[in-house]
């Protein structure tokens, strides 16, 4: 097989490696302390992996996470999956990479935001909700629908109660925001 990954061509990156998973340094870092984390099968896109591996794949990104922000005392991470070239998946083999962030790190993942016009929303929200009322992945029932206008509904009652919204912004940040 020519993959590097199956082929083990990095092997002093290992970091674990059990009969399901690979976790290793990355080898073209984005930061120091970037870490990939690898299905031990082959499986190029995420679409391939089966979904128990798929579980610990996740399981260990947050443990890896937790590991990060504990032991190289990081503000955040960002858990990436790069799901296809486009997508910018170097490697032909699918990972989770978890990239340790510190406030000032100057690493830019954004992008530039454009605005979908109206009918375009339209179009593929009735496109989605298709595919997922026919997938056996995802069931979307109209109760699920329903609960879900409804707690938008609440959270908008809840922003137009004279309550600053500058607070709940605060509290979401101190919540999400890591500091050592």
């Amino acid at each position: 097989m020519e993959c590097v990954i199956c082929n083990k061509n990095f092997e002093n990156n290992i970091l674990f490696e059990d009969d399901k998973i690979i976790i290793m340094l990355a080898v073209e870092p984005s930061v120091n302390g970037h870490i990939q984390i690898f299905s031990r099968e082959h499986h190029t896109i995420l679409e391939q992996v089966p979904q128990d591996i798929l579980n610990l794949m996740v399981n260990a990104a947050n443990k890896i996470s937790i590991i990060l922000f504990e032991l190289l005392k990081v503000h955040g991470t960002n858990i990436i999956v790069n799901n296809g070239v486009p997508a910018g998946q170097k490697i032909p083999h699918v990972s989770i990479d978890i990239l340790p962030r510190r406030t000032e790190d100057n690493l830019k993942l954004d992008w530039t935001l454009k605005q979908a016009p109206p009918e375009a929303l339209d179009s593929i929200h009735r496109i989605i909700e298709e595919g997922m009322s026919k997938s056996d992945i995802i069931a979307v029932t109209d109760d699920k629908k329903e609960e879900f206008k409804k707690e938008i509904k609440e959270e908008k009652v809840e922003e137009s109660n004279d309550q600053p919204r500058e607070k709940k912004t605060n509290y979401y940040q101190q919540l999400f925001e890591r500091t050592p």
